[in-house]
């Protein structure tokens, strides 16, 4: 219900418009985050397109029992962003897309929603609502594998609109390619049929969500008041959709066989394949409603009045544990296996997320509020404070970079060998790489001479045995010439 301002403002109908920019906002910060990633260098590519991209892509192929696999999305994408940068070689394209699926399903958060504030007016009052949605979302496949599903959010900014009746405008996509079919506007039709088709899988997609909250809860759902009602509308919007697009393909076929121009025909195959692609998606669906019945009853069969299972519990001492003993490794293994199979239910495994693992485990435990008397304080003994490097080390390390300025760390290397073995100690490299380590996260400031001593990377790789990376460069001089040359080395690397 709308509620009015002080000015007579229809308030809802601004947080209808708040919520349908708040969709788009994830897509269009696409472009201004790519600016933030130093690192990569991916002027030229435009974000929002391959966006759209991975939404329509995973909107067509996904059905009603299955989703979109990762690797065609990031196929399609990566063609897009070669038609954008074909200077560019396949592996950029690729990493862009990935990139772009990456931020689409919020990656790295927790729950992966976006969210958005907005407010509106309830009993004269100002009240903030927090609006949170999902573009694309993975889901489980049949095989276990990840799969992806685009939210009704996402295909709304496909169609341009958020928060509105599906099936309304349904119809009125269908109305709409009618209209322009029957002017011979075929060229407009064609943009009006692809918006039906996502019309289509968004209904589709509305259906199976209202279906998915019988399936977890029974008791959520009442059958007369949702489901019966929520089946009877289905099945009958369906039908008219049918008839609609039946309609709108027979005219079609008569313009072909009547049209004196060439170009005619080829755009209306063109609508009749996405009409049809539109009826084989109306036919599975249908079958589905059909079925809501019978699955209805399933579910309360299975949720409400299946009896709990009448065994007594299994005495682990006296059943399993006392009789293993007895029996040889041998004997014992395969009845043991056995027996957790049997006891330990079957699951689908989770899909696993590095950055959600990350998280977990950078998660601390909860404290206990009582101690049970079983943990036991270990008791440390005094242990030798035994130092790895040796204090000639040190100096030794400390006199080859007071001399450096301008010098490659592959170099430094070299030398810190050579007079590590006339020590006897060879470990002066390790020393030698720890403290280049330091100076290039914190170059060290002199403040006797007035000079800073640091390392920087210049993206030459360093050639070595033991280590890998960057070939650091020494500088040692006063801090504005170390900062610009700093600038430099990074503006060459960019």
């Amino acid at each position: 219900m709308s509620e009015a301002g002080s000015h007579g403002r229809d308030t809802l109908g601004l947080a209808t418009r708040v919520k349908a920019i708040a969709v788009a906002d994830p897509v269009l910060d696409l472009e201004r985050r790519k600016s933030l990633l130093a690192s990569r260098e991916w002027t030229g590519y435009q974000m929002e397109e391959l966006a759209l991209t991975a939404i329509d892509t995973v909107t067509l192929k996904m059905d009603f029992e299955d989703g979109a696999r990762h690797e065609d999305i990031v196929a399609a994408m990566a063609r897009v962003a070669g038609l954008q940068m074909p200077q560019r070689n396949r592996d950029a394209h690729t990493a862009v897309a990935r990139w772009v699926l990456d931020s689409l399903l919020n990656v790295g958060t927790v729950d992966r929603d976006f969210s958005h504030d907005y407010g509106i007016v309830l009993h004269g009052s100002y009240t903030t609502q927090t609006f949170s949605f999902k573009l694309l979302r993975e889901v489980p496949g049949p095989d276990g594998r990840p799969r992806l599903r685009a939210s009704n959010e996402a295909i709304a900014v496909l169609v341009g609109a958020a928060d509105l009746d599906i099936a309304s405008e349904q119809v009125a996509a269908d109305a709409k390619l009618e209209a322009l079919v029957r002017r011979g506007r075929l060229t407009d039709a064609h943009r009006a049929a692809e918006m039906g088709l996502r019309r289509t899988v968004q209904y589709t997609e509305h259906v199976r969500s209202r279906l998915e909250g019988m399936r977890r809860d029974i008791r959520s759902v009442d059958w007369v008041r949702d489901v019966q009602s929520m089946q009877t509308e289905a099945l009958e919007h369906i039908k008219d959709r049918i008839n609609a697009e039946n309609t709108i393909k027979d005219n079609l076929v008569r313009m072909m066989e009547n049209s004196t121009e060439d170009t005619t025909p080829a755009q209306a195959a063109e609508l009749i394949a996405i009409l049809e692609e539109c009826l084989r998606r109306h036919a599975p669906l249908q079958a589905k409603l059909q079925e809501v019945g019978e699955r209805f009853r399933a579910e309360q069969e299975r949720q409400s009045f299946v009896p709990p299972p009448s065994r007594s519990n299994v005495a682990l001492e006296r059943q399993l544990l006392i009789p293993s003993l007895q029996l040889s490794v041998r004997q014992a293994y395969p009845l043991l296996n056995t027996f957790a199979t049997a006891a330990t239910p079957p699951h689908r495994p989770g899909i696993l997320y590095l950055p959600d693992l990350i998280t977990g485990l950078m998660t601390p435990p909860n404290e206990s509020d009582g101690d049970d008397g079983l943990v036991i304080e270990p008791e440390f003994g005094e242990a030798p404070d035994d130092s790895v490097f040796t204090d000639e080390q040190y100096k030794a390390v400390a006199t080859l970079l007071q001399h450096a300025d301008g010098t490659r760390l592959s170099d430094l290397l070299d030398t810190a060998r050579r007079h590590g073995v006339s020590t006897g100690r060879d470990n002066l490299d390790h020393l030698l790489a720890l403290h280049l380590l330091g100076l290039f996260g914190a170059p060290r400031h002199d403040p006797e001479h007035g000079t800073v001593l640091a390392a920087l990377a210049d993206d030459r790789e360093l050639e070595d045995d033991r280590f890998a990376g960057h070939d650091l460069l020494v500088v040692h001089g006063p801090p504005a010439d170390t900062r610009t040359t700093d600038n430099s080395l990074r503006e060459g690397a960019a």
